[in-house]
């Protein structure tokens, strides 16, 4: 079973860099006259959040299980987070009049920056059992 200090922990870091995005994303439609941001922006990020938060879900609940259940559900969240987030891109460049490059480059750039923080979240909460099992080998 997950432990709750860390989805805790993991819901209080996602909400510090939605927070940050969102002040950044803000600095940039204020400063319209050199960065023209999509409105749709706001909802990639909604959006990420969402998706960020429910595949870290996924993926921490089998941490207690084996290597074998753990790899599994780490690979299909990588896929199932590829195919989600180019889902919305293809549907927008195949039926949005107005292709922006901001609001691609934009949300090409939140997949980036959720993806790795999933990642390091991950890699962060495994580091000390990486670090016990190689201690106990060690013996």
């Amino acid at each position: 079973m997950t432990s709750p200090k860390s989805i805790n922990q993991f819901t209080k870091a996602l909400l510090l860099i939605t927070i940050c995005c969102a002040c950044l994303i803000g600095l940039l439609q204020t400063a319209q006259q050199q960065f023209e941001v999509n409105n749709l922006v706001w909802v990639s990020l909604l959006y990420y959040v969402l998706l960020s938060y429910i595949l870290f879900r996924i993926t921490y609940s089998s941490i207690t299980k084996d290597n074998k259940t753990f790899i599994t559900r780490v690979y299909s969240a990588v896929g199932i987070r590829f195919i989600f987030s180019l889902s919305p891109l293809l549907i927008y460049l195949l039926f949005s009049p107005n292709k922006e490059l901001s609001f691609i480059v934009s949300y090409l750039l939140l997949y980036l920056l959720f993806t790795s923080f999933e990642i390091y979240f991950l890699v962060v909460n495994l580091r000390p059992d990486f670090k016990k099992t190689d201690f106990d080998a060690s013996k």
